[in-house]
């Protein structure tokens, strides 16, 4: 990535979601919310928030969607098992941020995951379709490392309402 980027590594498991999810929310925020980049203090650095805000339209189509493919990463490349690293870099790239995360679990054929039966409702195998739904693209190369590449931009009538507030 050419942009500067922000890095983190976490263990790749449920238990630590968490950590990447905020990390992506507060990125997502320097993208949506640029006035923002005081990172939600105040003048005498107190934390205006004690959660990450996600009511903008862009910050939370992206974290859904990365929440989406970390669960497939922790649950079926390192089947629930304690162990494996995802290591993620964030870059604001203009409009938009990519996210690439790399993980060392079992690779698999993308192009293999069958479209979901939206009319039934399904209680899993939705994490991608999610995913592919939200960003503007969704790039996956198996490996080892495998590579997940996430886009999104930001749209110019989103860009303006939030520079306006």
């Amino acid at each position: 990535m050419g942009a500067p980027s922000i890095r983190l590594t976490v263990p790749g498991t449920l238990r630590h979601r968490a950590i990447a999810v905020r990390v992506v929310a507060e990125a997502c925020r320097l993208v949506s919310r640029p006035q923002d980049a005081d990172g939600g203090r105040s003048e005498n650095g107190a934390h205006l928030a004690p959660g990450y805000d996600l009511s903008h339209p862009f910050d939370a189509a992206f974290v859904s969607a990365f929440a989406e493919i970390f669960n497939n990463i922790a649950i079926h490349a390192y089947q629930r098992r304690d162990g494996g690293t995802i290591e993620m870099a964030i870059s604001i790239a203009g409009d938009g941020l990519i996210v690439e995360i790399r993980d060392q679990g079992q690779p698999f054929d993308i192009d293999a995951v069958p479209m979901p039966e939206l009319d039934s409702l399904p209680e899993g195998g939705m994490g991608i379709h999610i995913a592919r739904a939200l960003l503007d693209e969704v790039i996956y190369e198996p490996g080892p490392p495998n590579l997940w590449r996430l886009v999104k931009r930001l749209e110019p009538e989103a860009r303006q309402a939030s520079t306006a507030s």
